[in-house]
């Protein structure tokens, strides 16, 4: 009489597992990662939808597994009209007061949230920045714009705290935050409020979501299906 024979449950928990390792052929076998906040970051409230870029859902089988996250965006702030010419500028900007910002860039803010029955908690927050690329006069009056650059932003994140079940991830923009005392000389005071970042800004992306076996139960799964070889 085989091991097996008399062992029938022992049969059937063995099945179970190498089903189990073949529905998860091709995932990772070992993972590791250290991040910093190591843990979703605390915030409060929810994020706004309109700065949703993308959104991918993950379901996790077990409680110990975690989700690898993976964005890439590609972005671009949209022209600045100054209202003044470039001769005004210069002379704003040589007689601009000592401690007056003046700002080369434009932030933004990326963040990734996760939705489930637990309620919605951020991952991760990055954040990037978009340089002058050119000034254009335009127009008979020689008024000046300012023009940005293409930035192309990454953004890899580990949620190592997924609920079991169903689990969706969120990509967000907005614009980021100016240094204090920020303003540009010559121009309207309330110029740069009207500056905004959102999903339009984005000209591509790719935003993934993985869940990733937690090590320890897949080394115990190799150790349980080297027990029953013989």
């Amino acid at each position: 009489m085989s091991y097996y024979d008399s062992n029938g449950s022992c049969y059937d928990d063995h099945r179970r597992h190498k089903r189990q390792d073949e529905e998860e052929q091709g995932l990772l076998s070992e993972f590791d990662v250290d991040q910093s906040p190591s843990v979703p970051v605390p915030v409060t409230g929810v994020f706004n939808m309109a700065n949703a870029i993308a959104e991918v859902d993950v379901k996790v089988d077990d409680y110990d597994d975690r989700v690898s996250l993976l964005a890439t965006v590609e972005w671009s702030p949209a022209d600045l009209p100054l209202g003044i010419t470039l001769a005004a500028l210069i002379a704003a900007v040589t007689g601009a007061a000592t401690g007056t910002v003046i700002p080369l860039t434009i932030p933004a803010t990326f963040r990734i949230w996760r939705r489930n029955s637990s309620g919605t908690t951020l991952i991760s927050q990055k954040t990037d920045e978009s340089v002058v690329s050119g000034i254009a006069i335009l127009g008979t009056g020689g008024l000046v714009t300012l023009l940005f650059e293409n930035v192309t932003t990454t953004v890899h994140a580990v949620d190592t705290d997924p609920s079991k079940g169903k689990n969706e991830y969120f990509l967000t923009i907005e614009l980021g935050t100016f240094a204090p005392d920020t303003t540009i000389p010559g121009a309207a005071p309330t110029l740069l409020g009207t500056i905004t970042l959102t999903p339009q800004n984005v000209v591509s992306y790719t935003f993934s979501a993985a869940e990733v076996e937690d090590n320890d139960h897949h080394d115990n799964k190799k150790g349980h299906k080297k027990d029953y070889r013989d």
